[in-house]
Parts: structure tokens; sequence; C-alpha cells
């Protein structure tokens, strides 16, 4: 009984650890970030955090497992929800993917890839291990179900997926116009590019 009181109690510190370090690392950025600031965010003794990590760089990689992890979990929440049709789960998944691919993201994501290369590959992984295979699950999906184009290569449909929310986030509108644009690019990605219907796109 003790000993399971142990465990739970270690699991709860790592995820506060785990979601205070991600707060810090979109907030500062990694090259900015000191172990310290985790443990004034997280509010996790010092102590505590060198016993579960030795330094911010298996910080960095847990903390991404866990946030990757977590987003990859909804979607696939979505994906097998059955009280939605197709386009509804689509629609779900994109605005779910909002919150993985947010202005914040970029930044760190761009600081990994041009400073720290081998964790930015880590990264990126571990993101094709968990989400992106959940969009791709989709994605098959919906062409076995006539929705998309049998042509459809979701490698590519990811790049530009990205892109798009790249561009729209830095486009400088205000959140309500961005949200709109969001729609906008849903309309363009389901019903004009992807959507075949009866009709050669």
């Amino acid at each position: 009984m003790h000993e399971n009181i142990m465990k739970f109690s270690e699991k709860k510190n790592r995820l506060r650890l785990l979601r205070g370090a991600s707060r810090v690392f979109l907030r500062k950025g990694y090259a900015k970030t000191r172990m310290e600031d985790f443990v004034e965010e997280s509010k996790i003794g010092k102590k505590t955090l060198y016993e579960y990590y030795s330094n911010k760089e298996e910080v960095l990689k847990a903390a991404a497992e866990y946030r990757q992890s977590k987003a990859a979990f909804k979607m696939q929440r979505i994906r097998k929800n059955r009280f939605l049709d197709f386009p509804g789960r689509f629609i779900r998944m994109r605005i779910e993917l909002l919150d993985v691919w947010k202005p914040s993201h970029f930044s760190l994501w761009k600081e990994l890839q041009d400073q720290i290369p081998e964790i930015w590959r880590m990264v990126k992984e571990k993101r094709v291990q968990l989400i992106d295979r959940e969009i791709t699950y989709l994605l098959e999906e919906g062409k076995k179900l006539g929705e998309f184009r049998a042509d459809l290569h979701p490698d590519l449909f990811i790049m530009a997926l990205l892109a798009c929310s790249d561009a729209v986030y830095q486009s400088g509108e205000c959140p309500t116009d961005r949200r709109a644009g969001i729609s906008e690019l849903d309309n363009i990605f389901l019903y004009g590019i992807i959507r075949r219907g009866n009709e050669d796109v």
C-alpha cells in the first residue's frame, strides 16, 4: 500500500514537472532555460528534480514526449468517435492540431532545428510516431470512404498543414480574424483540395 502511494506521488510530481517545464521552454526557449526555472515553475524541490533528470536536455525530451503523447491520445479519441461523421472528425482533428502547432512551438522548434539538431531529430521522430500516425490513420480512412483522393500522400498533407498553420499565425491578424482564416483553411483542405465527391479534382 505504502509503495503504491509512493508511486502515485512520484507520477504526480513528474507530471507537474513536465507541465511546468513545457511552459518554461515555450516561454523562454531552450538556450535561456535553466534547471532552476523548472523548480520555480512547477514548485518541485531541486533535489527531487535532479532525482528525475540530470540536465535540461533530459527534461526537454521527457516534456516533448509527454506533450506529444497527450496530443496523440486526444486525436485518437477524435478519430475513433463514431458519433461524428467523417468530415466532423477531420475538422475536430484539425482544430486539435492548432494546440500542437502554435507560434510558441514554432519558435522552439526553429531554435532546436538550428542549434541542437540532434534533439530536434528526436522530437520530430517522436512526433511522427505519435501525432503524424494518427493523422495518417484518419487520412487513410478518408481514402477508403471515398472522401479523399486515392493518390493523397499523408506526409505531403501533413507538411501542408504545418505550413498553413505557420502562415496563419504569422499573419499578424487578431484572434477572431485568425480563427476565420483557419476555418477557411478547413474549407480549402476538406472541400477544395482533397474531397473528390463525384467530380475530379
